[in-house]
């Protein structure tokens, strides 16, 4: 049980750590009169009710087949244009081009490349 723990700590502190963002949209006046009546009558917030709309609308678009169908197509799409990208550079550096799917997957000359970013200023 005390290894449980951590966990449900560090997955608690990630949490806290994100703060709410704000995003700010502009309306007609009168759907904020509507909104504003709404508000008075519920005891809601404009921000909880804003928070309430807009997250109606991620579940409903999430459960569109058509929407689905589209991020799978952009997935594909991205997808193929990062092995395009990975032959040109393998090209560039003369290796061989991974096929892979995953890192594990990855033939043992793979590992023996670079995947670092900028190094750090050499100390005289």
């Amino acid at each position: 049980m005390n290894e449980q723990q951590p966990d449900i700590q560090t997955q608690v502190a990630a949490v806290e750590e994100r703060k709410p963002a704000v995003f700010a949209v502009r309306i007609d006046q009168e759907l904020r009169e509507q909104i504003e009546g709404l508000r008075g009558i519920t005891g809601q917030s404009v921000n909880d009710l804003g928070v309430e709309a807009l997250e109606d609308w991620v579940t409903k678009k999430l459960s569109d087949e058509d929407v689905r169908t589209k991020a799978m197509a952009e997935i594909d799409a991205e997808e193929q244009r990062l092995k395009a990208r990975r032959n040109t550079i393998a090209g560039i550096l003369g290796t061989k081009a991974i096929e892979a799917n995953s890192p594990d997957e990855a033939s043992p000359e793979a590992s023996t490349t670079s995947r670092g970013g900028r190094r750090g200023k050499a100390t005289p």
